[in-house]
């Protein structure tokens, strides 16, 4: 519940909401519920609603050092910050090491010593080398802005800050559906 909570109210702050009715639903839980490894993990009555990809991937530190370990190793490597820009990954640089790292951009690109590619859906990337892009603009989401505008220069100036931040690291920039978006491999 704290989770779930922490993420509202996170969201709510990112898109300067002061409030939202949000409805959380599991449309026959119970049953679904029999057909999951949940009581085994000690959830009863229904189904769980965090982890809801099945997949447990705690960031203790052993984790983050074993990453960390991958990512130093390879000649080639892609950086994500989740689970679709990790699918687009190895889709579009099957012959690259492609790691999901979260937030911990700034750790990948410490570790990583051959060529590095982050590559993942905007918000996260655009944000996490410019903190405040959305700031005066008047969008809630980075992929609202981008969604308005694909040419807004914002995004060129941001992807230039991601650029300088990463060690100039080639940032490609997809959509869910995979599409590029932003490739600065293609601005070179």
């Amino acid at each position: 519940r704290c989770q779930i909570i922490d993420a509202i109210l996170e969201a709510l702050d990112e898109c300067r909401l002061e409030g939202a009715a949000v409805t959380i639903s599991a449309p026959d839980g119970e049953a679904v519920a029999a057909l999951t490894l949940n009581q085994k993990v000690g959830v009863e009555g229904g189904i769980s609603i965090l982890g809801t990809t099945g997949f447990v991937e705690p960031w203790n530190d052993h984790l983050g050092e074993t990453k960390m370990e991958v990512i130093s190793e390879a000649s080639g490597v892609v950086l994500t910050t989740g689970r679709i820009g990790m699918r687009y990954s190895q889709i579009l640089f099957p012959e690259y090491t492609s790691v999901m790292v979260g937030s911990r951009l700034d750790e990948g690109i410490q570790a990583a010593i051959g060529e590095t590619i982050i590559c993942g859906l905007p918000g996260l990337i655009l944000k996490w080398a410019v903190p405040d892009i959305l700031e005066g603009t008047g969008f809630n989401t980075v992929q609202e802005m981008i969604d308005n505008n694909k040419e807004n220069p914002l995004i060129y100036t941001s992807l230039a800050e991601v650029g300088e931040k990463s060690n100039s690291a080639r940032i490609v920039v997809v959509d869910r559906d995979g599409n590029i978006i932003r490739d600065t491999g293609d601005m070179a």
